[in-house]
């Protein structure tokens, strides 16, 4: 599994659309607006980290890593030399969260240096915190993203599937959801991995156990069980 997430990486590390879009998410979280008042900045950060970094990661990882593979047959090829496709999954997404942790620890380094010492912020040192967690479940919450969409991608044996998967759950999820929990008695946010990890925030500021990170553990789990399956039941065809 080693060698194949290596391979997967030196891949993917030499094209250009990697380095592009880490330029372009640099220069839109720029204009997204800043503020020295700590309160408001921390929640544009939390804005940048949810969309703008989310979107502009996911989009180069996803079509560099899957998109060469689905369109060349590369899979096929290894699953052919004795690969489980269990194996070649798992790898995949061990291989997009490391480079989606190339973007976020990117991100990290910019918003870091804007708050503190260009618009001078001044946050405390719970602010700081959540900061980081912000980034970290921003990070966790990608993945987690990646591990439902593959279950698609795998099923259809299209990329562009998991991609509107992605991006729609990045973009809409939390809208809809929210819509539909203020005119419903059961909120149905606090249940994804959106809303579980908005509550582990929240519980990790009071100073309480996140026990929502489990459940998304948990989720994380059943989504490679369930695209395993998909995958193993996929007749494949050069």
């Amino acid at each position: 599994m080693i060698n194949l997430i290596r391979a997967d990486l030196r891949r993917v590390l030499r094209r250009p659309v990697i380095y592009i879009f880490g330029v372009l998410m640099m220069l839109f979280t720029l204009f997204s607006g800043f503020s020295e008042d700590a309160i408001q900045q921390l929640s544009t950060e939390k804005m940048v980290v949810a969309y703008l970094i989310a979107i502009m990661a996911s989009v180069p990882v996803l079509i560099g890593l899957y998109g060469d593979d689905f369109r060349s047959g590369t899979m096929i090829t290894i699953i052919g030399r004795g690969v489980s496709r269990t194996k070649l999954m798992i790898s995949k997404l061990i291989s997009s969260a490391v480079l989606l942790a190339g973007y976020y620890i990117v991100a990290f380094g910019e918003l870091y240096v804007l708050h503190t010492f260009v618009i001078n912020a001044n946050y405390s040192p719970n602010q700081k915190l959540i900061f980081v967690m912000t980034m970290f479940l921003g990070w966790f919450r990608n993945v987690a993203l990646f591990a439902f969409a593959s279950i698609l991608m795998y099923a259809f044996w299209s990329v562009a599937a998991g991609l509107v998967t992605i991006l729609g759950l990045i973009g809409f999820l939390r809208i809809i959801l929210n819509a539909v929990n203020q005119n419903g008695n059961f909120d149905l946010y606090s249940v994804t991995t959106d809303g579980l990890i908005d509550n582990a925030v929240t519980a990790m500021t009071s100073h309480d156990f996140p026990y929502q990170l489990i459940i998304v553990v948990i989720y994380f789990v059943l989504f490679i069980i369930v695209g395993s399956l998909f995958f193993k039941r996929k007749e494949l065809d050069l």
